[in-house]
């Protein structure tokens, strides 16, 4: 398509109206993650070039020396997979602006994509059971029974994912046989990932359940949803939104948080992470809601617990979970494996 055929639009405006379109065909859930990875984008051409104007306010205008120095950018401190991920969705973006006369044709096909090594797109990175003992034990002293303590104690201790969190109702919870009940409810807004097929009842500790419980009767706000039904993370409003829950996670796991050194040694009261959720996201250091689960799910298999009953806790296939999951070293696999046998050997003496 010529340029001079193309109709002048905003990026923002070319953003909704991609994410309108989306949302026609896809999950909820697969829209906000391509909200999600083409935020940056956006941001990017909103913000300021050296002369202080906005990088951006006409699509029209990108060109491919535009989406070089976008990836140059965008690439600072992410993994290779991240950036192959977000640059894929920039592809796919740019496809349907020129399908509304946004972009030249040729445009989308200049957005040069980083491949992969064999094995790079396993995620390495996961919670240490230090971190959360250091986070829970800071939160059960200082904010008990809070939102923030429920939501990482919840997170900890089931693994779940935070559709699944974000899904709970007051009465998913039951004190007399202490367990947690993840379900899944399309039709009212809260999905599981793996759908019906995720359900499931997780057992948790009674003090885990004492918290909640304390959660309920003192902090909780007393309101429904628009379903009519108690959401157990709630606001005044209702049900918290998913990605709401997610910054109060990258909060909560920002070391100046809970007390503990910064590791690039910033003054928190002059960091520029600290100023409240929106800050969080972008700290360095924080940690991603998913690599609490592949946090717990690393500490369940290393405390011996068979891979099929962790699979089955944490609705993941034994695959997967030996794939993108099980942190442990070949070393320690290998220990475990071996005490496993020498204690089978000793049953049948």
């Amino acid at each position: 398509m010529a340029s001079n055929t193309l109709e002048p639009i905003d990026p923002r405006e070319a953003y909704e109206l991609y994410l309108n379109d989306c949302e026609g065909e896809l999950s909820p859930n697969t829209v906000e993650a391509k909200q999600y990875r083409l935020g940056f984008f956006i941001r990017w051409c909103e913000g300021e070039d050296n002369d202080g104007e906005p990088r951006l306010i006409n699509l029209n205008r990108l060109n491919g020396r535009d989406l070089l120095r976008y990836k140059a950018w965008r690439q600072d401190g992410i993994t290779t997979v991240t950036l192959k991920t977000q640059l894929s969705e920039l592809r796919e973006f740019l496809r349907f602006c020129v399908s509304i006369d946004a972009v030249d044709e040729s445009l989308p096909e200049k957005v040069t994509v980083p491949s992969l090594e064999p094995g790079e797109n396993v995620r390495d990175t996961l919670m240490d059971p230090d971190e959360a003992t250091a986070i829970l034990s800071f939160l059960e002293q200082y904010h008990y029974a809070s939102f923030d303590h429920v939501l990482m104690l919840l997170l900890w201790q089931t693994g779940a994912r935070i559709a699944g969190i974000h899904g709970l109702d007051v009465d998913d919870v039951n004190p007399e046989e202490e367990t947690i009940e993840l379900r899944h409810r399309p039709e009212q807004g809260t999905r599981l990932k793996n759908g019906a097929d995720g359900e499931r009842i997780v057992a948790v500790p009674e003090t885990t359940i004492a918290v909640v419980e304390d959660y309920i009767d003192v902090n909780r706000p007393a309101v429904t949803d628009g379903n009519g039904r108690e959401p157990l993370f709630a606001t005044t409003n209702g049900r918290m939104h998913k990605r709401h829950l997610s910054k109060h996670v990258y909060k909560w796991t920002c070391p100046c948080q809970y007390n503990q050194p910064c590791p690039a040694d910033k003054d928190p009261m002059g960091c520029e992470y600290t100023g409240g959720y929106d800050s969080a996201v972008e700290c360095p250091h924080n940690t991603r809601p998913h690599d609490i689960r592949r946090g717990a799910i690393t500490y369940w298999l290393k405390r011996d617990v068979p891979d099929r009953a962790v699979s089955d806790r944490m609705n993941v296939s034994v695959q997967t979970l030996d794939r993108h999951y099980d942190a442990r070293s070949k070393e320690e696999r290998a220990e475990q494996r071996r005490q496993y046998l020498a204690d089978v050997a000793l049953d049948e003496d």
